[in-house]
């Protein structure tokens, strides 16, 4: 990861950041500073007497020094490497009085190491790419404990970019966190030169609030005060029992996090909307950060409650503004899609971080990438996705959120390239006429990453891999460095979404669902340095058109759980028989014939669903199967026997059509079946047919929601999955939120 950090000269460092201010004191006025420190002890024995040191020595001004205990604020994990040694707050705050770190009040944090050696970093080469911090795993932790702090902050407080001080034995380092990557300084003997520790601790404590990283658009505001308690107010109201905003409101009413005023950006002006909780927090330093609030908007009587995003856009030449975006989906009358109500870039507030690096690596390509602090506010509060109520409810979502992506196709010309778990809400609008329970719409959210179609042709020799890694389709994850998202794949990733709910919340014969969504979703396979494609378990599924679990086992979905005498004796080890013909059915797919005791009534109708779904994706992979140098497999020989047909799919694939007097082939079979997926259409009417056609919709039970079978503790360990060459999105969460996340609550496939 060292392309996300920069070592800079201390001089030069601190010329940049925190330039000379005037009234500030000689280099002689810090001799002798830290002179009565004690020396290789353990990181608690020091921090105290450190404290001390810089308190007493004036230079603080407004501000102080105060060591924390092992214990992390509420929220966190009580590990070290969540925990900052020492924090440099406001006079006018005080932290906590059993010295837990108050992340919503810190400006500084201060890590402790024993020894300088746990530190490569050479101070004769800043610009050399292997100084800090990953040439030792010692110090791969002890960056990840600055980074955890810095994420923190960034999570708990309206920040610009965060100071850092690591104390290395005798020496210390100052870094700078921002969400593009981090500047270190170099190291210094701050014992040998008290006056750079000391310049550095007096010229933060005087340095104007947006030096220090405060983001002067949002002022913090207290519960008692005027506007907390007109916030507080919402607890006690009476309204409407299905009024479910006003209550997602209230539950972010949290005392032990800060609450904020807001401003964004309307036309020539600005409104100013009331946060407490953030509903999401994307985790991570790196990369946009995106906070989604319930907001309040006290301006609108009718519908005070709002969602508004904050995020940190990437800039880029072509890059829209997700406003502009929605804007444009409004104007076309594209349905199930937010409704802008305001929005704007956040003033001049831009990372730096990537200029440092281009400076000091001229001529190399930087990776770093431009960020640029920007708010939306939409009319709709939506519920997450994993809400639904039950299995037909959360396939009727997603034919509305299928139809949002066709219209804005169509009709805007817009295409998502981002569809995931997270960006796929649900919406209050009814009730179920047989049991009064809710009845949901989908709303399809987060237009960020989405581009104009025209773009596709202009950029086509400069695919990008964008979305959530876990719902990528294979073929994107197929190509390091991406591939032009075509109307194929983005149905793909609908259908993972469907999977991965259904694997979640629904019953079925995967006895470790923990360890198939780890496989399946968060997987992938080494292709190089820091590059990674489509994990061989999803490829496999995808290709071989089957659903299967770690041990080769089908993986049905039941109308009700299993008891436990049936897991015991085994009665869902059975291979399913196709559903269609053979003559239908598309080459390449393994005939799984039937070994199964599972009553037919006993099987949900998602299965057909999945089956049907999965025989065009295999289909599509079938097609798209690079010529093999190796012998080829049976299938393969047959498909050899119709390159015409393949070259027809390949070039021709939005007018070939099959005749209903033609015989059917294998290989039209499979490119009728694969040209299911150019349009949204027939999936469309696959899924509706499914809910609402006469033959199924009383099929569906109602009550088949089961409890997160998720395991909440499952986490892959990371020295596992770099022994098998695999990689999984979490192992990098604390240095880079890659995904642009403005989920309402949670968005990862798997929880760690």
């Amino acid at each position: 990861m060292t392309d996300k950090l920069a070592v800079f000269p201390f001089d030069e460092f601190m010329m940049e950041f925190l330039p000379r201010i005037e009234g500030e004191p000689n280099d002689d006025a810090f001799d002798n500073m830290f002179d009565a420190l004690p020396t290789h002890r353990e990181e608690v024995d020091i921090c105290q007497p450190f404290v001390d040191a810089v308190n007493s020595a004036g230079i603080l001004g407004d501000f102080y020094l105060a060591a924390a205990a092992t214990a992390a604020f509420p929220g966190s994990t009580r590990s070290k490497k969540r925990t900052s040694d020492v924090g440099m707050y406001r006079q006018c705050t005080m932290p906590p009085f059993d010295g837990r770190t108050d992340w919503a009040t810190i400006e500084l944090t201060i890590q402790f190491e024993n020894h300088a050696t746990q530190d490569d970093t050479d101070d004769d080469e800043p610009e050399s790419e292997t100084q800090y911090p990953y040439s030792a795993i010692r110090c791969k932790d002890h960056l990840g404990r600055i980074l955890s702090c810095a994420g923190l902050v960034f999570q708990r407080q309206h920040v610009t970019h965060h100071f850092s001080v690591t104390i290395l034995g005798d020496c210390a380092q100052v870094g700078r966190i921002d969400h593009a990557g981090v500047v270190f300084s170099s190291k210094f003997n701050y014992k040998q030169e008290p006056a750079k520790l000391g310049q550095f601790f007096w010229r933060l404590a005087h340095a104007s609030s947006e030096a220090r990283g405060r983001d002067t658009t949002a002022t913090y505001v207290s519960p008692s005060s005027p506007h907390g308690l007109e916030m507080l107010a919402w607890e006690s109201k009476t309204l409407p029992t299905d009024d479910y905003t006003r209550q997602l409101f209230v539950e972010t009413l949290d005392r032990g996090w800060a609450w904020w005023k807001l401003r964004v950006r309307d036309g020539d002006g600005y409104k100013e909307f009331l946060v407490a909780k953030p509903a999401f927090a994307a985790p991570g330093v790196v990369g946009r950060a995106t906070r989604g609030y319930v907001a309040y908007d006290k301006s609108n009587a009718d519908r005070p409650f709002v969602y508004l995003k904050d995020c940190w856009r990437v800039v880029h030449e072509r890059s829209e503004l997700e406003g502009d975006i929605l804007a444009t989906l409004n104007e076309h009358e594209v349905s199930n899609v937010p409704t802008v109500l305001c929005h704007g870039d956040v003033g001049t507030q831009r990372t730096v971080s990537q200029d440092i690096w281009a400076q000091l690596h001229t001529g190399k390509e930087c990776r770093m990438k431009a960020h640029q602090h920007y708010r939306l506010v939409v009319n709709e509060v939506g519920l997450p996705l994993e809400k639904f109520p039950n299995g037909q409810d959360l396939v009727s979502v997603l034919i509305d959120c299928l139809e949002a992506h066709e219209e804005a196709y169509t009709k805007a010309k817009i295409i998502h390239r981002y569809i995931s778990v997270g960006n796929i809400l649900l919406i209050p609008w009814g009730e179920h006429p047989k049991d009064k329970q809710p009845i949901y719409k989908g709303l399809l959210t987060d237009w960020e990453l989405s581009k104009r179609t025209e773009y596709n042709a202009l950029e086509a020799r400069h695919p990008d891999r964008t979305g959530t890694w876990q719902f990528l389709s294979v073929n994107v994850l197929g190509h390091r460095n991406g591939a032009q998202s075509e109307i194929a794949d983005e149905l793909e990733s609908f259908f993972y979404v469907l999977l991965y709910c259904a694997l979640r919340f629904l019953p079925h014969t995967c006895n470790d669902v923990s360890q198939f969504v780890y496989k399946f979703f968060d997987c992938g396979e080494a292709a190089g340095p820091g590059e990674y494609t489509c994990s061989m378990f999803k490829r496999s599924a995808l290709r071989g058109g089957s659903l299967e679990d770690i041990s080769g086992v089908p993986v049905v979905f039941l109308t009700r759980p299993r008891t436990s005498e049936e897991i015991a004796a085994g009665v869902a080890e059975f291979r399913e028989m196709p559903s269609l013909p053979l003559t239908e059915f598309p080459l390449g797919i393994s005939k799984l014939k039937a070994k199964t005791t599972i009553p037919e009534d006993q099987r949900h109708p998602i299965n057909k669903i999945f089956g049907r779904l999965l025989k065009w994706f295999s289909a599509r992979y079938e097609l798209m199967a690079p010529p093999s140098d190796s012998k080829p497999s049976a299938s393969n020989r047959r498909m050899s026997l119709y390159p015409r047909a393949a070259t027809k799919w390949n070039r021709h694939i939005k007018t070939q059509a099959v005749e209903p007097d033609e015989p059917i082939t294998p290989a039209i079979a499979l490119i009728a079946a694969a040209k299911k997926l150019t349009t949204h259409g027939d999936m469309l009417e696959l899924l509706t047919e499914m809910v609402y056609g006469e033959e199924w919709q009383d099929k569906w039970p109602r009550n088949d929601k089961q409890p997160d079978q998720l395991d909440p503790k499952f986490n892959p360990t990371p020295e596992k999955s770099q022994q098998q060459g695999k990689r999984t999105r979490r192992e990098e969460d604390a240095l880079e939120d890659s995904q642009p996340d403005s989920k309402r609550f949670r968005s990862v496939a798997s929880r760690g």
